[in-house]
C-alpha cells in the first residue's frame, strides 16, 4: 500500500491488480474490483483500458446517502485534487449519466458544490465552471449547492474537485465512527458506513472498475462486487463513451 503507484504497477506485471486489468482489457471479465492501492488501481485504469476519447480526466465517484432514501452521486473524491472548469463540467456530465443509468434517475439534478448559492461566489474555477454548466445541454443544472445540501434532495449529482470531495468523504467516514462508538443507532446514519456501498467507481475509462476501501471487510467486498455487477449490467462506460462520441 505504501509503494509508488506507477512504479509498482509497471514493475509488477504478475500482481493481482495488474492481472485484473489484463483480464478486463481482453474482455475475459466485465468488471474489476480491488481494495488494494488506490493509486495503482487508478494508474492501471489509465495504462491498460485507457481514458474514453473526449474525456479530459477520469474521476472517482463517492456516494452521499439521502434522507428520503437512496444515494446521490458525489465526484470527484480524489482522482483530481485540482480541477479546471472544463473538467468540472465533464464530471457533471458523466456523473449525471451514472445517476441516470445505474441509479435509474430519469433526469438527475446536477449541483456544483460551492461556498454560496450565488453564481458569483467561490473560486475563479467554480465561477467559470458555473457558466459552462449553465450552457450544457447534457445535464439538468440547478446551480450552486452548499455542504448542507449533500444529504437532502436538492441535487442528485454533486460536483467538486477531488480535494474537496476527499475531505467530505473522510469527514463522513469519521462521523460514522463517532456515532458508532457512542452507541447511537439510526437507519439513515448507518448509510454513512463505507460498507453500505462497498466501493468507488472510476468513471471516464473504457471499462467497469471499482476501488474498495483498504480496510474492507466481507460485507464491503460483497457490496463492491454487487456495485460492479450493476455497472456492468447497465453498460455505463459504453453509455458515457457513446455520449462523448456525439
Amino acid at each position: 500500500m505504501a509503494e509508488h503507484a506507477t512504479k509498482a504497477f509497471t514493475t509488477k506485471p504478475n500482481s493481482s491488480i495488474a492481472l485484473g486489468f489484463t483480464h478486463l482489457k481482453s474482455g475475459d471479465i466485465s468488471a474489476f474490483c480491488g481494495a488494494g492501492n488506490t493509486g495503482a488501481m487508478h494508474v492501471g485504469s489509465m495504462f491498460t483500458i485507457k481514458t474514453i476519447e473526449g474525456i479530459i480526466r477520469p474521476g472517482i465517484v463517492g456516494f452521499a446517502p439521502k434522507e428520503k432514501g437512496g444515494f446521490g452521486v458525489l465526484m470527484d473524491i480524489g482522482a483530481n485534487a485540482e480541477c479546471k472548469p472544463d473538467v468540472l463540467l465533464q464530471l457533471g456530465e458523466i456523473g449525471s449519466l451514472y445517476a441516470q443509468h445505474v441509479f435509474n434517475i430519469e433526469k438527475p439534478k446536477v449541483g456544483l458544490i460551492n461556498l454560496g448559492e450565488e453564481e458569483t461566489k467561490g473560486t475563479l474555477n467554480t465561477q467559470a465552471a458555473f457558466q459552462l454548466f449553465k450552457l450544457s445541454k447534457r445535464i439538468s443544472f440547478i446551480g450552486n449547492i452548499e455542504g448542507r445540501d449533500l444529504f437532502n434532495d436538492k441535487a442528485d449529482v454533486m460536483i467538486c474537485d477531488g480535494f474537496t470531495g476527499n475531505v467530505i468523504l473522510k469527514l463522513v467516514e469519521s462521523f460514522y465512527g463517532i456515532i458508532k462508538r457512542r452507541g447511537f443507532e439510526d437507519d439513515f446514519l448507518n448509510h454513512f458506513n463505507y460498507e453500505a456501498i462497498g466501493g468507488s467507481p472510476i468513471l471516464g475509462i473504457n471499462g467497469n472498475v471499482v476501488i474498495g476501501h483498504g480496510v474492507s471487510n466481507e460485507i464491503a467486498i460483497k457490496n463492491m462486487v454487487l456495485l460492479a455487477y450493476r455497472m456492468a449490467e447497465s453498460n455505463i462506460y459504453l453509455k458515457i463513451k457513446e455520449a462523448f462520441s456525439e
